[in-house]
């Protein structure tokens, strides 16, 4: 069965443009839309960084525990910075929810599809 590789493009892009125009907005000042896209570019690049280690089989435990403790303190991060803003509720929740949406979308792409692991064209 084919599958199709638009809903990981759709995720991902949804994810960048909720979060980036979202906290634009939200942000008055220069410094906290440079934390913001600081927090997302730490998460996407920990994120390619792990999942394709993983596609080329080259992750050990030292490099996953390393992973795991930049993704954190980028979690950790964002979470203090979306603690912080003045948002409404429902935007505190919306905002780490696009930033999920992205990196989802992006282990999506970055993952190897099915049809490629069987061996089919």
């Amino acid at each position: 069965m084919k599958t199709t590789r638009l809903l990981p493009w759709i995720l991902f892009f949804s994810g960048i443009l909720i979060y980036v125009v979202g906290l634009w907005h939200a942000c008055p000042l220069l410094s906290g839309k440079g934390y913001f896209l600081g927090a997302l570019m730490t998460g996407m690049f920990v994120t390619y960084a792990y999942q394709r280690a993983v596609n080329l089989n080259q992750n050990d435990e030292c490099f996953t525990s390393i992973c795991k403790m930049v993704a954190s303190i980028t979690l950790g991060l964002l979470l203090v910075g979306i603690w912080n803003i003045p948002l409404a509720p429902i935007e505190k929740g919306l905002y780490p929810a696009a930033f999920f949406v992205c990196l989802v979308g992006q282990v999506l792409l970055l993952r190897p599809g099915q049809n490629e692991q069987n061996g089919e064209s």
